[in-house]
């Protein structure tokens, strides 16, 4: 007889009865509700209702949207102990669903997924275990490799803090060497990249330092739907009306978990099917999305090398065109080396502008203040005299207070959803357009810089010119 128990361990052995019996049956196969009794013994009352949704839920997709429902609650309200083993448990019944691949991504298993993210949040040993043992011997030899992708995350992450907690002490010792070896281990820890795509190539030119530019930039574009067509066909036509020199992205070239390879078919929905029609070189950045999966960087680059259209030659590098250097950051991932790059490549500029752009914002209406990058990136910023930061992340136009001489302009998106902002009463807004989508033009000449954002149908929202005196 099988009695509930407050432990969820002790509970969770009584349904690792069940799952045992049930490994050799499918998915999809109905259990007995005596059965689905035991395994909901494991949650706590107030998520009873939830698991029994999940247990009678007809599709996969209903499956996995309410693990995911049932994970969110659980570390909502602190009892993420108790959810944990019952998930396990449903990983071990085989009764996980199973998302169809798109395109070329392989089949994921929520049940590895939100185990690994409760596992992450909480430190639990028992559910790490749990995905040492998928990895090693479950029978789905799929759901083995998703939980050695998932033990390769959750040990990146560790490291990651390991680090930290190094860079600190070198950072109070004021030690450069320590930092720029600690910030390749950052580098090499956090990503698949071998070292030699980290460094960066020396600064290069696009345009004379002469000539004037006009210069596109787009970013939540990779979508393939039909704003995104809107937004290239409004590019193409201002193109043809006033020429570009070149284009930039501002990362999220993927809105959803980045290219598995350079041959991933997606990149002709999202890239070759509207930007080459421009015939002008792209130089571009990476976003979160694009570090969705651990091969979505090196697939970007690797593509970068054989298409014409795209320039990504490192997660970050710099190059002049006109009289503006650009310097292109890696906001997903921001080392130590790369912050000793950026000092170093600002410190030997003599543009006469000087332009960094990457995804994450600093500054926001939608989510917020990004302390991370205001701590540690807009001070090399304002100590080196730039000019402007550009970026994308938040969907939807922005022009905000300058902080310490430095610009803040955020692009619109060109293919993800237009947003509207969060923060009421956002004292640093100096335009915002919400729930447009479009793209930056953005001209320079030796006296004056204009960024003009520009909606999906071609209507200018808003233009700003800076002049010699700055």
């Amino acid at each position: 007889m099988i009695t509930r128990s407050r432990d969820p361990r002790t509970c969770w052995l009584a349904a690792l009865c069940v799952a045992c019996a049930l490994g050799a049956t499918a998915a999809a196969q109905t259990v007995p509700s005596a059965q689905d009794e035991r395994l909901l013994s494991i949650l706590p009352a107030g998520l009873q209702d939830v698991g029994a949704e999940l247990l009678r839920a007809p599709d996969p997709v209903t499956q996995d949207g309410l693990i995911r429902k049932l994970a969110d609650q659980a570390l909502a309200s602190m009892v993420p102990l108790q959810v944990g083993p019952f998930i396990v448990a449903l990983g071990d019944a085989q009764r996980c669903p199973e998302n169809s691949p798109a395109w070329t991504r392989p089949q994921t298993f929520p049940c590895v997924a939100q185990v690994a993210a409760i596992a992450g949040r909480t430190g639990d040993p028992f559910l790490r275990q749990a995905l040492e043992r998928w990895a090693s011997s479950h029978a789905d030899v799929r759901v083995a490799d998703q939980a050695l992708r998932a033990l390769e995350r959750l040990d990146a992450a560790h490291l990651t803090m390991l680090l930290g907690k190094r860079i600190d002490l070198a950072r109070a010792a004021e030690d450069g060497a320590a930092l720029g070896t600690l910030g390749r281990a950052q580098e090499r820890v956090g990503s698949r990249l071998p070292r030699f795509w980290w460094q960066p190539p020396p600064r290069f030119e696009v345009a004379p330092s002469s000539k004037r530019i006009r210069v596109v930039a787009v970013g939540d574009f990779g979508t393939g739907n039909p704003s995104q067509k809107a937004v290239a066909a409004a590019m193409l036509q201002y193109h043809k009306a006033h020429p570009f020199d070149f284009g930039i992205t501002l990362g999220d070239n993927y809105q959803d978990d980045g290219p598995y390879g350079p041959e991933d078919p997606r990149w002709q929905t999202y890239w070759t099917g509207h930007y080459p029609a421009l015939g002008i070189r792209f130089y571009a950045s990476l976003g979160n999305h694009d570090w969705g999966n651990p091969d979505g960087p090196g697939a970007s680059m690797a593509f970068a090398r054989q298409d014409g259209t795209l320039r990504l030659p490192s997660p970050y590098y710099t190059y002049t065109a006109g009289p503006v250097q650009f310097f292109v950051i890696n906001t997903p991932l921001v080392s130590e080396a790369q912050l000793q790059w950026l000092r170093e490549e600002l410190a030997a500029s003599t543009s006469r502008w000087r332009v960094v752009y990457g995804h994450f914002q600093m500054y926001s209406a939608l989510r917020g203040d990004n302390q991370a990058l205001i701590s540690r990136v807009l001070p090399i910023l304002q100590e080196h005299r730039v000019h402007m930061y550009l970026c994308v992340h938040e969907h939807l136009f922005q022009h905000l207070r300058p902080e310490g001489g430095v610009e803040f302009f955020v692009n619109g998106a060109a293919g993800g959803s237009g947003r509207v902002a969060r923060q009421q009463g956002y004292d640093r807004v100096l335009f915002m357009a919400e729930r447009e989508q479009g793209f930056t033009v953005l001209e320079a000449d030796a006296e004056t810089m204009t960024v003009r954002f520009v909606g999906d149908g071609g209507r200018t929202l808003y233009e700003k010119s800076f002049g010699r005196e700055r």
